[in-house]
């Protein structure tokens, strides 16, 4: 076997094992594949990308760099460092490192997807906007693009797009946490909290060890008992209201009736901590309100 068919197995079996979870036989593989060939960019990426799939960042970015000493204009090491920067917050570095990605790799819908996370985080919604329709243009089928289309939709109250954006997110039969958690937002902005609910289970069945997709499933759990989801109806009234109008009603209202605005809020307190203790029983049990949960 010539070292160009060994090469194409072994990114076929490291891909295969990462996709598998099963990182450590994944990185060993890939490591043969380096002592193989010590000058194949091709191996020194897949490494990276295995350790960014594993959350090893500073290892994602030093193999990334490996691969780029053997060809700097490498794709999976690009992608990898580009992903890695935006997991790390280094928005600097990302913005400086997804221009050049995008120079070398102009198709890769997942740079603008990035971009648009990074803009829609900072409340820069038209630059969000562009970027979004970016990567529905290169790929306007992907699950995840669609689904943070119908999230972006329900931020700007045009509710009625955001469904059809999460129909035909779930029309490509998505098995991926990120979209559901798009798509969870998405209701949540809509105030439909057992539709959240829903997606939140889906997310938290794919990826069960996501700390952020765990948290957001205890949350979404709350809204199941009625006295909170009383209580949340202001909210759901605010998600209809721009900025300034919510803020209007609440300063009159506490101008006007302070002391049931006074109740009200420490009612909203009770609820959402008597809630969130039912929810931890009926998930962890009792003995986990004396022991911190991992």
């Amino acid at each position: 076997m010539n070292t160009s068919e060994s090469g194409a197995l072994h990114g076929v079996r490291v891909y295969q094992l990462m996709n598998w979870r099963r990182f450590p036989e994944a990185i060993r593989e890939a490591e043969n594949w380096i002592a193989e060939d010590p000058e194949n960019s091709d191996a020194y990426g897949m490494l990276a990308q295995v350790h960014l799939k594993a959350g090893s960042y500073d290892q994602a970015l030093h193999w990334s760099s490996e691969s780029l000493r053997c060809d700097p204009e490498n794709p999976i090491a690009w992608f990898v460092r580009t992903i890695t920067l935006y997991s790390q917050g280094e928005e600097k570095l990302f913005m400086e490192a997804v221009v050049e990605a995008q120079r070398i790799d102009p198709l890769e819908s997942h740079y603008p997807f990035l971009k648009f996370n990074l803009y829609h985080k900072k409340g820069s919604l038209k630059e969000a906007r562009e970027e979004l329709d970016q990567a529905l243009r290169l790929n306007p089928d992907r699950a995840l693009y669609l689904a943070a289309d119908s999230y972006l939709r329900a931020n700007s109250r045009d509710f009625e797009s955001s469904l059809a954006s999460e129909g035909m997110a779930l029309f490509q039969d998505p098995e991926d946490d990120q979209t559901f958690l798009h798509l969870a937002w998405a209701a949540n902005r809509r105030g439909d909290y057992g539709k959240e609910l829903e997606f939140m289970k889906n997310a938290v069945r794919i990826d069960p060890a996501d700390e952020q997709i765990r948290a957001e499933y205890l949350s979404s759990l709350q809204k199941k008992y009625w006295f909170y989801r009383v209580l949340l109806m202001p909210f759901v009234v605010k998600k209809r209201l721009a900025r300034w109008q919510f803020l209007l009603i609440w300063i009159v209202l506490w101008l006007v009736f302070r002391p049931l605005v006074v109740l009200f809020l420490l009612l909203y307190v009770l609820a959402h901590w008597a809630s969130r203790l039912m929810v931890r029983v009926q998930v962890f049990g009792w003995r986990s309100l004396f022991r911190k949960i991992s």
